[in-house]
C-alpha cells in the first residue's frame, strides 16, 4: 500500500509538473524586495477591476500599485511628467503614446512575450518599435436595448435589416408611434460626440486608415474642405437624426452619464451612442430579463452595416521617472494579466473587455461585447482612427457640443475642421 500511495505521489506530482501553466515562466519570479508603483487609467470605468488586479498580483509579487484615474490622459501626463512624478504604467490613447515616443520617454516592450501573440499585430508600434500593448478591442456603436425594440416592433430585431439613415429613421418613428417619444440616447461629453463620433469623419472615407490619412492630406493642402465632403455630412446628417430623437434634447449638454445608462438599462430609450466600453456603466441597471446587444451606425457613406472597431487604448511603461526596479515590476503585471488566469479574468470578466491576444480563450463577458465579437467574426469592421494629434479633441470637441445644443452651424463646425488641419499634421 505504501508503495503504490508512494507511486501514486510520484505521478501526481509528474503531472501537476506538466499541468503547471507557464505562467511563472512567462511573469518571473516575485521582485526581491517591495516595490511600489503607480498607474494612471484613463479608462474610468475599469479603475475599480484594475485596482483589484492591481493588489492581486502585489500580493502574489511584492509589489505595490496604485491606481489613479483621469479622462485627460495628455494633460494629466504632461502635468505628472513637469513634476518628475510620471507613472509607472499609463493606460493612455495612441497620440500619447506617440508623443511619449517621440520624447523618449517610455519603453520598448518589443521583447515581451505577448507581443506575439498578438500584441505586436495590434500595439502601438511606432518606427517599427512596439511601444504599448493592446488593452482593450473596442467599437464605436448604438448600444441597444433589443427587448425594448422588439416590444413595439412585435417582430425579432436585426440590426443589418438598417442599412442606411432611412431605414433608420424608420425605425425611430415606429418606435416613437409605438410609445417610446424618443429613443436615441447623446452624451454631452467631449470625448463621446466630440471624439468618438467625430472619428466617423475620418474613418468611413473608405474604411481605411490609408484612406482618411489621404483625404486630410488633401484638407491640410487646401484641396478639399469638409463642408463638401460627403462623408463629413453623411455624419452630420445622422447626428441630426439622434439630435432629433434625443431623449436629452430639451437642454443636451446637462445630459447626466449616468442618466443615460439607465435610460437604456430600463428601456426607456433603445439606443445610446457610445461604444462597448460602456457596460460597466450600464451593468448596476440592467434590469432581468432584457437583451442588450449593439449596433452599427447607419451612415449613407461606406460603413453601411459596419463597425469601427480597433485596439482603443494602450499600455505604456515610463522610463523618465521610474526605477529599473520600477519597471519590472511593471513589465511582470502587463506578463500576468496576459499569461495567468487570474489577470485574464480581471481584463475579461471583471473589465468587460475584449482582447488582443490569441492565447485568451474566455468568452466575452458581456453583451456588448458578445455583439463586438458577432460583427468581427462577419467581418464587419473598419479600421477606427488612431493617429489623430493629441489636442485634436481638446480643439475640436467644442465644436459638436455647441452643436448639439444649435449654438454652432454645420458650417461653422466644418470651417473649425479645416482650421485645425491647415495648422496639425497626421500624427503617424
Amino acid at each position: 500500500m505504501k508503495k503504490l500511495l508512494s507511486t501514486l505521489l510520484a505521478l501526481a506530482m509528474l503531472m501537476m509538473a506538466f499541468c503547471l501553466p507557464a505562467t511563472a515562466e512567462e511573469v518571473g519570479e516575485p521582485m526581491a524586495e517591495k516595490t511600489a508603483i503607480t498607474m494612471m487609467n484613463s479608462k474610468p470605468e475599469i479603475t475599480a477591476a484594475l485596482q483589484a488586479a492591481a493588489d492581486l498580483f502585489g500580493a502574489a509579487y511584492n509589489v505595490t500599485i496604485e491606481v489613479t484615474e483621469t479622462s485627460s490622459p495628455g494633460d494629466e501626463l504632461a502635468k505628472r511628467y513637469n513634476a518628475g512624478d510620471a507613472p509607472t504604467i499609463s493606460i493612455v490613447d495612441i497620440a500619447n503614446v506617440k508623443d511619449l515616443a517621440k520624447e523618449g520617454k517610455i519603453a520598448d516592450l518589443s521583447d515581451q512575450p505577448w507581443a506575439a501573440i498578438g500584441g505586436r499585430e495590434m500595439g502601438a508600434v511606432i518606427n517599427d518599435v512596439l511601444y504599448g500593448m493592446p488593452l482593450t478591442i473596442e467599437a464605436k456603436a448604438n448600444l441597444t436595448n433589443v427587448t425594448a425594440i422588439e416590444k413595439i416592433t412585435g417582430e425579432p430585431f436585426d440590426p443589418l435589416k438598417y442599412q442606411t439613415k432611412d431605414d433608420f429613421e424608420a425605425l425611430l418613428k415606429q418606435l416613437r408611434e409605438g410609445g417610446m417619444e424618443n429613443p436615441v440616447i447623446i452624451n454631452q461629453e467631449d470625448w463621446s460626440i466630440g471624439s468618438h463620433f467625430v472619428q466617423y469623419f475620418y474613418g468611413i472615407q473608405d474604411g481605411t486608415i490609408a484612406g482618411a490619412e489621404a483625404f486630410i492630406e488633401k484638407v491640410r493642402a487646401g484641396e478639399a474642405k469638409f463642408i463638401d465632403d460627403p462623408v463629413f455630412n453623411a455624419c452630420m446628417d445622422m447626428f441630426d437624426l439622434y439630435m432629433e430623437y434625443n431623449i436629452n434634447k430639451q437642454d443636451p449638454l446637462s445630459a447626466d452619464y449616468d442618466l443615460n445608462a439607465s435610460y437604456l438599462a430600463e428601456g426607456e430609450a433603445a439606443f445610446w451612442i457610445n461604444g462597448t466600453w460602456a457596460w460597466p456603466n450600464l451593468a448596476p441597471f440592467a434590469v432581468e430579463g432584457q437583451e442588450y446587444s449593439i449596433m452599427h451606425m447607419p451612415v449613407d457613406a461606406g460603413a453601411q452595416g459596419k463597425l469601427l472597431a480597433q485596439a482603443t487604448k494602450f499600455i505604456v511603461v515610463d522610463t523618465a521617472d521610474a526605477s529599473e526596479a520600477q519597471q519590472e515590476a511593471a513589465k511582470k503585471f502587463l506578463n500576468w494579466l496576459i499569461f495567468t488566469d487570474e489577470g485574464q479574468n480581471a481584463m475579461i470578466n471583471e473589465g468587460g473587455m475584449v482582447t488582443a491576444f490569441t492565447n485568451i480563450q474566455l468568452p466575452p463577458s458581456n453583451p456588448f461585447n458578445v455583439g463586438l465579437k458577432t460583427y468581427i467574426d462577419a467581418g464587419l469592421t473598419d479600421e477606427a482612427v488612431t493617429y489623430l494629434p493629441s489636442d485634436h479633441r481638446s480643439s475640436l470637441a467644442a465644436n459638436m457640443q455647441k452643436y448639439l445644443d444649435g449654438s454652432e452651424t454645420r458650417e461653422e463646425v466644418a470651417a473649425a475642421f479645416d482650421a485645425y488641419w491647415a495648422e496639425h499634421e497626421v500624427n503617424y
